[in-house]
């Protein structure tokens, strides 16, 4: 290959599948006379494309013709992909739904919450995984035809009674009034006709000025209390999600250090809290989630298996390896999801194959 554009269309006709790739030869036959005699059809794609490829730069215009077929056949238009598209954020996460999975099989008083703590780095995107539970990993487990998802802000600041802000924001977003009792809350609660999950975020910033781990078991005791009669059949999951976040270095670091102490010792705490019966110390079923890790590579590859269509693997494989600079380095989630859905928007939308429901 003696140019840009012939790489650029050899890239192209690996992405092919094996019907585009026999109808672009069919084309090139009937509309430009070309002998492709020599392509051996039933050949890898890639060795496919390299013979088209070089008995077509022996004709005048002979790349020119092969990329107006190519577009005829399978218009390269580059896709958007929805920002809501949660496919990046798949790789694997089987540890943490393992878990709670097994806590749900084993949650049979379905008139009490289940408390679930997730912990992370910022940049593992922990909101993310509350919306992949939702969306791909609760509806395998959960029976019913959905799951109603409410994000519940608390500030976790001292000086707010955080019993009093739960009360107000479910309120809210359950539609009722904002000072509703605790019996009214409870009541749109069992109006619910599907499992519900309640959600809500903290991180570093909160943990000083809110009593550490106190304000932790304060919310915890807010969904031990609530009194839900027993007819309420369905899963009602609380997930309090704990982002650790660094702030910006600033004179001889002195604050990072600070910053990464205190980390240290949330997690610390986290994994002590990991190991208490929440049964027996706070009254209420609950877990905490293995902290969610960087990705490696080979959880990558198995995400490309099982999401995209199998005859783009060989195009994708060596834009993941490209992701590594090393066979044991990790990328934190953030960065793996911004670069998966770059590599997707190179190719076109039927990228995205028949096994995307795994």
């Amino acid at each position: 290959m003696t140019s840009n554009q012939s790489i650029e269309l050899y890239e192209s006709l690996k992405r092919l599948l094996k019907p585009q790739f026999n109808e672009v030869c069919f084309y090139l036959k009937k509309e430009y006379d070309c002998d492709l005699s020599h392509v051996d059809l039933d050949k890898a794609p890639s060795e496919s494309a390299k013979q088209l490829i070089e008995l077509i730069e022996q004709y005048p215009q002979g790349l020119t013709h092969l990329s107006e077929v190519i577009d005829k056949v399978a218009p390269q238009k580059k896709f958007k992909l929805n920002v809501d598209d949660l496919r990046p954020h798949l790789p694997n996460r089987r540890p943490q739904e393992s878990k709670l999975g097994r806590a749900i099989q084993t949650h049979h008083h379905k008139q009490r919450p289940l408390l679930c703590l997730i912990h992370s780095d910022e940049c593992q995107c922990s909101d993310r995984f509350v919306d992949r539970l939702v969306q791909y990993y609760l509806p395998k487990v959960v029976p019913g035809d959905g799951i109603s998802s409410y994000f519940v802000h608390c500030h976790f600041s001292q000086g707010i009674d955080l019993h009093q802000e739960i009360s107000e924001q479910l309120a809210s977003r359950l539609g009722i009034n904002p000072f509703a009792q605790p019996s009214e809350i409870v009541e749109a609660i069992m109006r619910e006709r599907s499992p519900i999950i309640f959600h809500t975020d903290m991180c570093t910033k909160n943990w000083s000025r809110c009593g550490g781990m106190k304000a932790v078991h304060n919310f915890i005791e807010f969904w031990a209390k609530l009194d839900i009669p027993s007819t309420h059949n369905h899963l009602l999951l609380i997930c309090l999600y704990f982002n650790y976040k660094d702030i910006k270095p600033s004179h001889f670091l002195t604050r990072w250090f600070k910053k990464k102490s205190i980390n240290d010792q949330i997690r610390a705490e986290f994994r002590q809290l990991e190991n208490e019966n929440f049964s027996e110390k706070f009254g209420i079923n609950g877990i905490v989630l293995p902290e969610l890790m960087d990705i490696e590579k080979e959880e990558v590859y198995a995400w490309a298996r099982d999401h995209l269509h199998s005859s783009f693997l060989d195009s994708v494989q060596p834009k993941i390896d490209d992701l590594f600079k090393s066979p044991d380095e990790t990328i934190p989630m953030c960065d793996l999801a911004r670069s998966l859905r770059e590599i997707l928007e190179e190719f076109p939308p039927d990228i995205l194959g028949f096994n995307n429901d795994k």
